[in-house]
């Protein structure tokens, strides 16, 4: 046994800078005093997909501890509040087939079971109507707070929307201005490991060596440590989540003026969904599928009609999805 004084956090983009944030932000004092070191190292090589622009409420949470700024947050990732998630044409394909899971939770549902007395006015209002407001705020565009609401409070529950890249580098900035993180732009060509396994050390073409105790691995599908250097096998759910590719674009508003959906719409397809997340500047949209179910131009074809005009001179990008864990 021994003390870990050194993490080495292996991959940049969201989930890197987020790991250094969280950890930095709890040993920041240690770190200050020079006897903990927080260091991330990030290939300069490998571009940030920037695709996940979605959070859950939690989210706050973590930037709160981690000393960051929701006026700042808002300001420099283009974020927008997420009040949940409307499911639209899952059942008959229908205009009005659509519900939310709003991240509000319902009113007294600790105390009472709600969903007897609403079945009994189930043709007159909505279960999510009947149990929060915030579906008819979602509905009229509203924010689940005021100017007035201090930062990472609400009136109602809220997660956010946001650009991914711009998400990454705001948590970098912070992460190594504000909470001594350590940033090395370096590819990782070997790693070290001691007789009994552990990783001791990864040794990059640009930085050389870089020991530590503890090393998280970040690099997402490549899993240079978990997968390549400790043999964890990708163990994948294929069999049961069929969806194994995205084509997504940006899609951008008709105007400044335009409505900024406050939730994420998620629209069922013939062979999966699309997901539609407004931000300030533009909606990210994308087309989650399944490669066995629909072929290429199909799926192309599916998500120009959903967007509509706006899709005139857009050129999508596939992405190669696989859904298991290790």
């Amino acid at each position: 046994m021994r003390p870990v004084t050194s993490i080495v956090i292996v991959g940049g983009g969201t989930a890197g800078w987020l790991t250094a944030a969280v950890v930095a932000a709890r040993h920041r004092e240690r770190i200050a005093r020079g006897d903990f070191s927080v260091t991330l190292v990030e290939s300069p090589n490998i571009p940030i997909l920037g695709v996940g622009e979605g959070t859950w409420p939690t989210m706050r949470t973590t930037l709160q501890k981690a000393g960051v700024s929701e006026t700042a947050f808002f300001r420099e990732c283009k974020a927008a509040f997420k009040q949940g998630a409307k499911f639209a044409g899952w059942t008959t394909g229908e205009a009005e087939d659509f519900y939310y899971h709003p991240l509000a939770l319902p009113q007294g549902f600790t105390q009472l079971n709600l969903v007897p007395h609403w079945l009994e006015k189930r043709d007159q209002v909505s279960f999510c109507d009947a149990v929060t407001s915030q579906g008819v705020v979602c509905d009229a565009n509203l924010a689940p707070k005021t100017i007035a609401t201090p930062e990472y409070d609400g009136l109602l529950n809220y997660a956010y929307h946001l650009d991914a890249n711009k998400f990454a580098a705001f948590l970098q900035k912070h992460c190594v201005g504000e909470l001594g993180v350590k940033h090395v732009l370096a590819d990782v060509k070997s790693v070290e490991q001691a007789e009994d396994g552990d990783i001791t050390a990864v040794v990059t073409e640009q930085a050389g060596r870089i020991a530590g105790d503890l090393f998280v691995d970040c690099t997402g599908f490549a899993a240079v440590l978990i997968g390549k250097t400790l043999g964890v096998p990708f163990k994948p759910c294929d069999d049961v989540l069929f969806c194994d590719t995205a084509m997504v674009v940006q899609v951008p508003y008709p105007d400044e003026n335009s409505p900024v959906a406050c939730h994420t719409i998620s629209t069922a397809q013939s062979s999966g969904w699309i997901f539609d997340i407004g931000l300030p500047t533009r909606r990210g949209t994308g087309y989650i599928y399944s490669s066995s179910h629909i072929d290429e131009e199909a799926v192309e074809a599916e998500l120009r009609a959903y967007i509509g005009p706006a899709a005139e001179g857009l050129t999508p990008r596939k992405i190669p999805l696989r859904a298991g864990h290790r």
